[in-house]
Parts: structure tokens; sequence; C-alpha cells
């Protein structure tokens, strides 16, 4: 056979191989998100994710918030009415489809038009894209401010990718994106926006593409955007103002880590033996795959593919319930997907012949550094340790690394480069994401296993429960309904771990979308909050307690509006929490409390002791 027919072979061979990769990697895709999507129905928190419910049910209740998402998700709660399922789904629809955005903005701003077509790029957008579905890994899925926060980083991201000095109609709406973005991590998180505010203008002045009047327009959206939710959501910029400061002074009351000082710290991580062992065999095999998968021969491009084929057999496995054993790796698991941005160095080094580093521009340098710091701006806020929140980011890692392969992207058949590197992504988020359903979060049991269906709030909004969830629900409501219990009745959780009873119940929290108790100023915290409600409503509340708790809250909170536990109010039922509930083994009683005086002496009382505090 003469050369140029031996060349021709080999690329057909090769040819053949990238389309097998490629259709491997959008099954890939669809089996993730139609897994998530159907586990949607699964599993149900009592504490966090009841609280995030709460607060988009009815976010006018609470005068004080230092985060805003509630108001951003309340017509969405409206309009899918209040169903939990549904709200789990559209919240990892619209993640998936930002970090597409951004995933397809990366690959044609990054690597030159020529390296990849469209199917290519579309494929591997969106297998990279999945990983934007780790913050899924400890099984929180309804929308939240952590959620909130993730996309507005994936928009200001895109913005920051799209937007030049110059001006362009493309340029123009990369300015506006990061005005969006900047406007909703505030509602998110005011500390991640100030952090995205200076990490985008350190970018902007090393990448030349600062442009003062682009800036101000990105400015002038995120003012103008933020005006109008102040005036929509307390009537005035002052009121809002007022909101904002009242938030910072309850977490600073609640003693829970939120203080600047306390923010400003440096964490640092754990990588236990079996960790280093996965990321750094999963880094070698999603650095072969890539690597091997732009040979010229068919040896290598072979074992690429078969490779690729690995990745999608596993994480179809994990998917398909094959496999039941997930990772447990430990507290720093989310920082597996390394391996990726690992592997995708390893790979530039090779292609370059180690001369990846001297090859780079500035730009690319900045955009790495940028896309690397953007998990710990998503975590800055936390009391959490910033490494493990940041890993709910980690696509923000993953196209940092990928960034540094620019150099090397001129290079024939890229796009055969990418796709197992987008698959490796895909299936290490599958893998975090699996570990999580079978560990959720303040959940006894794999979300597999469970088989009992209850609306949780508003009828229609089902969710399968272990069977001690079940029982705990049902118990709850039925207590609160053979009690004379009106859905919309105010009610003071006293358990510092209950949102959700109250949620399923239909009864309104008030004070707090969660009185949360187990932290030194919990107490004070609750007393604040409940001094900022109507004495009308305080008359008509009802109280749930647990008196033996790890979390309660002191009775003597109510003190403060002039009712006293044990004489203005009677036991109206006492049920069992299940195994799990909160994240504790033990079972305990619970106690619904009615009032027992008349609205207008309860109202009264609470007056007279206002007046005199």
């Amino acid at each position: 056979m003469t050369e140029p027919l031996i060349h021709d072979r080999q690329r057909q061979n090769s040819g053949v191989a990238e389309k097998l990769t490629l259709v491997s990697s959008v099954i890939g895709t669809a089996a993730a998100l139609a897994w998530v999507l159907w586990f949607s129905h699964y599993g149900f928190d009592f504490t966090d994710e009841s609280f995030y419910l709460v607060w988009m049910a009815n976010p006018f209740n609470y005068s004080v918030s230092a985060t805003q998402f509630g108001f951003v998700y309340h017509p969405l709660y409206e309009w899918l009415g209040g169903s939990i399922a549904a709200l789990r789904q559209a919240n990892m629809l619209i993640t998936f489809g930002l970090a597409w955005g951004l995933c397809n903005a990366f690959l044609k701003t990054v690597f030159q038009t020529q390296a990849l077509e469209t199917a290519p790029r579309l494929a591997v957008g969106a297998a990279l894209a999945t990983s934007a579905l780790a913050f899924l890994a400890t099984w929180l899925p309804t929308p939240s401010y952590n959620s909130l926060a993730l996309q507005a980083l994936l928009i200001a991201g895109t913005g920051v990718l799209l937007a030049e000095k110059t001006l362009s109609g493309v340029s123009i709406a990369g300015w506006l994106l990061i005005g969006v973005g900047g406007w909703l991590a505030f509602m998110a998180k005011p500390t991640t926006a100030a952090a995205l505010g200076v990490g985008v203008g350190v970018y902007l002045l090393l990448t030349g593409k600062f442009n003062i009047r682009l800036l101000a327009l990105a400015l002038g959206v995120a003012a103008g955007l933020l005006v109008l939710s102040a005036v929509a959501m307390d009537g005035a910029v002052p009121a809002f103002v007022a909101r904002l400061k009242g938030g910072v002074e309850a977490g600073n009351a609640l003693g829970g880590g939120h203080t600047l000082s306390q923010l400003l710290r440096l964490d640092d991580f754990q990588l236990g033996e079996k960790m280093r062992l996965y990321l750094m065999a999963g880094a070698v095999v999603f650095a072969s795959a890539a690597f091997f998968a732009q040979a010229q021969t068919r040896g290598p491009v072979v074992l690429a593919a078969l490779l690729a084929a690995f990745m999608m057999v596993l994480e179809l496995a994990m998917v398909g319930g094959l496999i039941r054993q997930p990772l447990r790796t430990g507290a720093f698991q989310g920082l597996l997907i390394w391996a990726v941005p690992f592997a995708g160095i390893a790979v530039g080094l090779l292609l370059s012949r180690l001369e990846l580093v001297s090859r780079l521009t500035r730009a690319q340098w900045a955009l790495a550094l940028l896309f690397l710091a953007f998990p710990h701006i998503f975590a800055f806020g936390t009391n959490n340790n910033y490494w493990t929140s940041g890993a709910n980011a980690g696509i923000f890692w993953v196209l940092a690394g990928l960034a540094l392969l620019g150099p090397v992207a001129s290079g024939g058949r890229f796009s055969a480069v990418l796709l197992p590197l987008g698959m490796a992504a895909q299936l290490t988020t599958v893998a975090l994401i699996f570990t999580g359903m079978n560990a959720p979060y303040r959940q006894p049991q794999p979300l597999r296993d469970n088989h009992h269906p209850k609306d949780i709030g508003r009828p229609g909004s089902t969710v399968l429960l272990s069977e001690g969830f079940a029982r705990y629900v049902s118990e709850a409501v039925a207590v609160a309904n053979g009690a004379g219990f009106s859905k919309g009745t105010p009610m003071i959780d006293l358990t510092g771990q209950s949102p959700g009873v109250l949620y399923a119940m239909g009864a309104s929290n008030i004070g707090q979308a969660w009185t949360i108790g187990g932290y030194p100023g919990s107490n004070a915290l609750a007393t604040a909050m409940l001094g900022k409600v109507s004495c009308d409503e305080l008359a008509r509340a009802w109280v749930l307690a647990e008196p033996e708790g790890p979390r309660k809250l002191s009775a003597d909170v109510l003190l403060a509006f002039g009712a006293d536990l044990p004489v203005d109010f009677e036991a109206a039922g006492t049920f069992q929490t299940p195994v799990g509930a909160g994240g504790y083994n033990e079972v305990r009683s619970q106690q619904l409390l009615k009032p027992v005086r008349s609205v207008e002496n309860a109202a009264q009382a609470c007056a007279d002791t206002r007046t005199i505090h």
C-alpha cells in the first residue's frame, strides 16, 4: 500500500474514532441530565433545603436578610405551583443551560475557530457543562443562595469572555452580562459580589480590556437592577439598605462565623491516600485518552476510543444503578474534579514539547487565573471550608486548566483532544453526584431506597421519602389538622432545626425563615427577629418545641412579646422525629402547642411588654 493511501486510511480511522467519541459524549450528557432530573423527585432535608423553600415561598414575610435569593426565585416558585421536584428540575436546567452557554463561549473565544467545528464544539461544551451540576454532590438540589451565586458566576464568566475594549454587538453583550452577573451575585451573597468585582477588575486590567465607558455600562446595569429590586422588595432604597444592614447584624449576632475577620481567611485541605490515588489515576487515564486521540496512527487512536468508551460505560453503570458503591474519599471529595484540569495541562505539555508555559499569552494566563479564583469567589462569605464549598463551582477549575491549552489549539484535530477531557469532566461529576445520592445531606439512606410518596407543602408537591421521613411528615400534619391548625397561621419554631416541618404543615414561619438553633447567639437572634413581627401576628402564633432537642431554643424568647410557654400555650399533640432528621440519629419528641389566650389579650400583652422595654 502506498504512503498516501496509508495516510488516508489513518485519517479515516481517526475520523471514525472521533465520531464515536463524540456520540459517546452526547449519550453521556443526555444520560446525566435525565438521571438528575429523574431523581429530583427523591429525598427531602428538613433543615437547609426547607429554609430555601420557606424563603422562596414567602420572601416578603421577612424584613431582614443578607441574601435575597428568595425574591429572585419567588416568581419561579409561584409559576411552578410550589412543586419541589419541578423547582429542582428548573434549577438543574437553568444551571446546565447557563454553563453550556459559558462553555460554548469559552471554546469559541479561547481556541481558534478552525480548531473546533460546530458539532464537536457543542458536544464538548455540553459535556463540560455537566460539571456545573457538581453542586448536587451533597444533594441539596432546591434553588438557594448557593445555586444563585453559581448561576451569577456562569453569567459573569460568559460576559468576561465576550467583553472587549472595542465597541461591537458581542462586546456590549458581554459587558451587559457582567452587569447582570454582578447584580445576581449581590442578590445571592454580597460577599461573592464584592469578590467578583475585584476579580473581574483585575482581569480587565491585565488583559487590556478595560474601557471606562463600557465598565460604566456594566456598573449601571448592575446598579439599575439593584435599585429596581430594592423598590420591588421594600418600596424604597433606604428600606432595602436597612434590610441589608439588619442582615449583617443578624449574622454577627448569631455567632456563626460570618464576621469580616472570619471570612478573610486561608483554609487548607487534606487529601487522603485513597483520594490521592483516585486523583492520580483519573488524571493519567484522562490525559492518555486525550493525548492518544489526536495521534495519526491506528493503535493510539483505537486505545483513545476504548478509553472514551470505558468512561461512558462507567458513567452509564452509575446512572443505571449497576454500580452501588460510591467513592467515599472524605470531606474534600469534590476536589476530584482537579483530575480534569491536571490532565489537560499534562496534554498541553506533551503537545507543546514542554514549551506550554513560555507560549502562553498574558490574556490566557489572566483568564486561567480568574477562573481558578472563581470557586473561591463563589465560596467567599461561607462559614464552611472554602475548598469544600468551592468544589460546587468546580466547573471553573476545569475551564482554568483548559484555558492553558490555547497555545496548542492550532494543531490539527484539536476537537479529538477536547472530547475525552469533556467526557472526563462528565464522568467525574456523575461520580460526585452519585456519592451524594447515596448519602444525601441529613437523610438516612440512599435516594434509590426511598419508596414512600408524600406531598410536602402545596398539594401535588410530591417527593419520595424514606419510611421514617414519610411517617414523620404524616404524623406532624395529622397532629396539626387534628388540633384545628389552619394553613397560613403563624408558628414559632423552638426546635431550632425544623423549618421543613412547619412548611409541611402549611404554617407561616415568622421572625425568620429558619429560626436556627445551636449557635451562641441563636436565642438572642430569635428574640430580636420576633421583635420585628407585629403583635397581631404573634398573638395568633402556635409553637413547635423539642424539649430535649440538641438545637432547641429557650422558651424565654417568648417573654419578649409577653408570652409564657407553660401558661399561655397548651399541648396539641406530640410526634417523634425519625432517624436522620436534622443529621441526628437519636429519636426525639416534638410537641405542637397552640395558644390558649384570646387573640385580643395576647396582642395587648405583647404591646404592653414592648412598651415597657
